[in-house]
């Protein structure tokens, strides 16, 4: 089994293994989240959901078939959505569909479901930016495939190389660059104005910012090594790797490379992914749960 995060809690891997094994098979199978990889901001004695990305074949497929096994993951609008919604709407523009607020074994889960297929294709692509911004951070790698893999990797060299140029400087601090990077994501979230916690993206950086070293190559031909912590940047060499960029990104732009426009392709797609995937939350989990983990969050961001 292949991993990326090298200081993986154990006990939580293998509560993570244990409520798979009471559902469908996965291709693949990843946890993140304050629940899974150490954030600054939790005490021992918060217990997080546990936050799942389940890799399957055929989405539509998978959840009829948890239905008959698990139909307690699912509320009535949820059973009624997977059964009659057809699968463009399901997957909308993410690819991804939740489930929130899980009950088993004295832990709560909240999981998505993505196609293989879709899940490459963005990682590589980054025509949606919602499964790409969440692998730039460390995940805990419960099941992988050496396709998925190497996506993830490809999609982590991107983040890196953007990141750096977004910054527009020749000498950078490896954290500030990290901090950078892993912001991408939250560029037009509207989550991040009314739910989520100010601080988390500090709070990710530092809490885990080991693994973060240890999942990025700093050896690039735009990165020289000055020392342990800071890097000079030849930012000519990115700006002309025009044709390296994500081809969505790429297709975007014009062969004069702006940070302003790349700013705003990301700022624009966050923005509309984090709206479209909120009311599909509602279709998947129903009103209830959806009121219940938005409420949650709200009192994560007004306690910190």
């Amino acid at each position: 089994m292949t991993t990326f995060s090298q200081d993986n809690n154990k006990d939580i891997n293998e509560t993570i293994i244990n409520f798979l094994g009471n559902r469908p098979n996965v291709i693949a199978a990843y946890g993140y989240g304050s629940g899974v990889i150490k954030q600054n901001g939790y005490t021992n004695n918060d217990k997080p959901q546990l936050n799942l990305i389940l890799v399957v074949d055929d989405l539509k497929e998978w959840h009829l078939s948890n239905i008959e096994k698990n139909p307690n993951d699912y509320s009535k609008i949820g059973k009624y959505t997977f059964k009659n919604c057809n699968i463009k709407n399901l997957k909308g523009n993410t690819g991804i569909t939740y489930l929130s607020n899980i009950e088993e074994n004295n832990n709560l889960f909240k999981y998505g479901t993505i196609e293989r297929y879709d899940l490459q294709n963005h990682l590589y692509y980054w025509d949606s930016f919602y499964m790409p911004g969440r692998f730039q951070k460390v995940v805990s790698v419960i099941k992988s495939t050496d396709g998925l893999n190497e996506a993830i990797k490809t999609n982590r060299d991107n983040a890196l190389m953007i990141a750096a140029y977004l910054l527009n400087k020749k000498i950078v601090n490896k954290k500030e660059l990290l901090t950078k990077l892993c912001s991408l994501s939250y560029l037009g979230d509207t989550r991040m104005r009314f739910a989520e916690n100010p601080e988390k993206i500090s709070n990710i950086v530092n809490g885990s910012y080991k693994e973060l070293l240890s999942i990025y190559d700093f050896n690039k031909p735009y990165f020289k090594e000055l020392n342990d912590e800071y890097l000079y940047v030849d930012l000519n060499i990115i700006k002309y790797s025009f044709m390296q960029y994500p081809m969505a990104l790429r297709n975007h732009l014009t062969n004069d490379v702006f940070q302003d426009d790349i700013i705003d392709y990301l700022t624009e797609l966050n923005r509309y992914e984090s709206i479209d995937q909120t009311i599909k939350g509602i279709k998947t989990n129903g009103i209830v749960k959806s009121v219940n983990y938005a409420s949650k969050k709200l009192a994560k961001r007004f306690k910190h």
